[in-house]
Order: C-alpha cells, then structure tokens, then sequence
C-alpha cells in the first residue's frame, strides 16, 4: 500500500512559485549545512513505513542542498533501538528504527548530536544501540556515552582534507539521563568543563561545531544562559553554535565573526504540532577556516500540508519566514537579506550590537532547565 498527498512540496507549487537555486560557491570554499530535529517517528511512523523513510527528504530542492553541501549536521532526536522497556516517568518517549538511521545518512547528513532529552529514552540499551548503528551507518556522532568521558568526546568528520568537529551538550531535563563519570546519558556543560573540551579538540580540526539541546520549547527568544554559554564557546574556539530543543526558530547571531543559530527549529520530526509549521537550514560557508556567509533556507515543517516531507519553503510563505528571522534577529545586530527565496548574512558586512537590545541577554550562569523545556 502506497499513501498519498497533496502537500505543499506538490509540483503545483513549484511551478508556480520556484524555490529557491542552490547558488555556486566561490573556488577555494566549502560548506557545513545544520538542520535542526529529525524524529522519524511518533505520528509519522505510518506513513514512513509505507513510503519508506527516505520520504521526510524527498523534496529535490533540498536534496540538492544536502548532497552540494562538505559536511551535514542534525540533531537525532530518538535512539535507534528495538528495545522495548521505555522510560515510565515520562509522557513523550521516542525511538527509531535502523531503517530511519539508514535513511538519514542517505540522504547526506555526516554529524549528529546525541545530546537531547529523548537519546535515554529506552535506557542504556538504547543509548548502546544507536551508538552501535551510528558506527555502522558512518555517521559521526557525539554528546551521549556510556559514561561522562565518551559523552563528552568529539566526533570528527573529515572531507577533501577538512576536519569538522562536533561537540555536543544536552541542558534539558531529566537530570537522570546527563552522564556522569559511573553512568551513561548525556554531555551536560558547566562553563569550566565546556572550555576545556574545546580546548581539548580546537587544535585537532579545521572548523569546530559547538551544538547545545537547550531553552524552552516553543519560545522564539532565547535565555540567559544560552546567549552566555554561546558567546563563551566562542571565545573558547567555537567557529559554529548551533541550538535545538525549542522546536521554532529563535535569533541568529554573528558573535566575534562567528554565527550562532540559537534555535534552528524542527526539520523532520514525526508530529501534527500546529505550533512549530516553519524552520530554517543554515549553509555556512567558509574561506579556509573563516566563515565567510550564511545562507538561509526558509522551511515548510507543517507536516498537515507536507504529508511527512519536509521542503524547502517558496513565494510568499519564503518571504514571510526570512523576514521572521530577520526582525528577531535585529536586536542582535545580525543583518539578513532576502533574494530569490533564500536568506543572506554576509559575516564580514555584520553591523555592531544593540547593547541595550542585548544587555538582558548576558551572563554565564546556566540555571536548571524549566520542567517544560524537557518534553
């Protein structure tokens, strides 16, 4: 049996309103891509099963920007398990199959984050499994282990020579899924710890990828902690933070000449939610080991119009979504230009801050997450 719709990745559509190309880039550069959550289960497991799990990224626009990119980064937002004992004390519990793995390295994603509030979901068993599958699969992963030191380790990917690192931190709830140095679950941050973890790796790779499971869900604007936990990576040797969790796009922020993306939002997750129906991709590009641009997709994840396929958003709906960004952006001083469907920060061009706009936004204290930040 085959299931169909009528989503708003039709050909209707894109004959209509053309997305955006996926421009050439300059000699002598090359590319991180970061999406945000991929959860190919929950209330999309039907249709996956039907269509197959390479469905969530069917859309070509985005393929393109996927296979074009050097190194691709997402957030695994379930173990991959066939354990069955789920975790009793919590209302959403998630897992995937190998399958739905195997259809996320097809589709050319290289780096995922571990570190989230659902990787402990179905136990040590879990977390030992997706471990395992990530390995044979070929995706580099990090933030989760079985113990405080594997947590915390790197991962590295390296393409045409470049050395992409990732480290990656969950600071979302249940406290009881965070390693420590006797038990399994998630890298969680201290300001002391993370800078010595970035010291640790910054000579080893090229280009370093900083990612945090953090905030509120549903928020568009971030806390404290996480403006101040991302500013300190980046004086630490951070080049890229990326953040997730939140479900919706929160600011973009050029810090010290590097981006980042507080939030960048769902990307395919297996939910009807009606509160988070748009997203974004960032394509960072860089010159050596500067980054040099961002370039903005604008995404439609409102899986009630795309049956399950993420795309990549057009017309109007492109334009409304870019100007999102760029006015919760502003404060923060980060300038985004809209052009033929996309959005663009050039990072040498990025105007100087707000100080009053950002003065409530700083500090280094990272409080216990909000109960509602760990669903």
């Amino acid at each position: 049996m085959v299931i169909l719709f009528v989503t708003g990745c039709g050909p209707t559509l894109m004959a209509a309103e053309p997305g955006p190309g996926v421009p050439q880039r300059a000699a002598g550069t090359h590319s991180l891509l970061a999406v945000g959550d991929i959860m190919l289960s929950g209330s999309a497991e039907k249709v996956y099963k039907a269509n197959g799990y390479g469905h969530a990224f069917q859309d070509r626009a985005l393929a393109d920007l996927i296979a074009r990119s050097d190194a691709a980064f997402c957030n695994l937002e379930h173990p991959i398990t066939g354990f069955h004992d789920h975790a009793r004390d919590k209302r959403y519990t998630f897992k995937g199959s190998t399958g739905s793995l195997r259809a996320i390295r097809e589709a050319g994603f290289d780096l995922v984050s571990l570190a989230n509030n659902h990787i402990m979901d179905y136990g040590v068993q879990g977390l030992a499994d997706t471990l395992r599958f990530c390995g044979k699969n070929r995706l580099v992963c990090a933030g989760a282990g079985l113990d405080l030191a594997s947590a915390a380790r790197p991962g590295i990917f390296t393409h045409k020579g470049v050395r992409y690192g990732l480290l990656a931190y969950s600071m979302t709830f249940p406290e009881s899924s965070w390693a420590t140095p006797e038990r399994p679950g998630t890298a969680h941050p201290d300001i002391a710890r993370m800078e010595l973890d970035i010291r640790g790796v910054r000579g080893d790779v090229d280009i370093l990828i900083v990612s945090f499971h953090w905030g509120v869900e549903l928020m568009a604007e971030p806390k404290q902690y996480q403006t101040g936990f991302a500013r300190h990576a980046v004086r630490c040797g951070a080049d890229v933070v990326i953040g997730h969790h939140p479900h919706v796009p929160q600011p973009i922020e050029i810090y010290q000449g590097k981006p980042v993306f507080y939030s960048l939002g769902n990307f395919a997750f297996g939910s009807l939610s009606e509160s988070a129906t748009h997203a974004v991709a960032a394509e960072i590009v860089f010159q050596g080991k500067n980054p040099v641009r961002v370039n903005l997709y604008p995404l439609n994840v409102n899986n009630r119009e795309t049956g399950f396929q993420t795309c990549i958003a057009r017309g109007r709906q492109a334009r409304e979504i870019v100007d999102l960004l760029r006015r919760m952006s502003m404060p923060f001083g980060t300038h985004v230009e809209y052009a033929k469907g996309a959005g663009t920060i050039t990072l040498a061009a990025a105007p100087g801050k707000d100080p009053a706009a950002l003065a409530r936004l700083a500090g280094l204290t990272a409080p216990k997450p909000s109960a509602n930040a760990g669903r």
